[in-house]
């Protein structure tokens, strides 16, 4: 199920922000609580890069898809955000898992 999470047109953050704003409002959480960090999954610079205007105007074209927070989200061209739950990753419960670092 695709969830259309924000909408372009009625904001002008960052892609970045707004991606890690409507993480948040699915879950109902504030989105200082989302963990782990964006950068975790994707580097968001190259995220608003890839989505800021061009000198000619807005970008209408071209998709990106990654996995955030349990979602799969894609950031169309128009910057458009979805969210669809991503069975392959789990939420963050706030427990970090322990590793072994031999």
């Amino acid at each position: 199920m695709d969830l259309r999470a924000s909408d372009s047109s009625l904001d002008r953050e960052s892609v970045s922000i707004r991606v890690v704003e409507a993480v948040a409002k699915q879950e109902e959480i504030d989105p200082l609580e989302v963990s782990p960090p964006l950068h975790d999954s994707i580097d968001p610079a190259a995220l608003d890069a890839l989505f800021e205007p061009t000198q000619t105007g807005e970008r209408t074209s071209g998709t990106v898809t990654f996995r955030f927070h349990g979602y799969r989200v894609r950031v169309e061209g128009d910057g458009s955000i979805y969210l669809e739950d991503d069975p392959d990753t789990e939420r963050d419960s706030g427990v970090w898992p322990m590793t072994d670092s031999r």
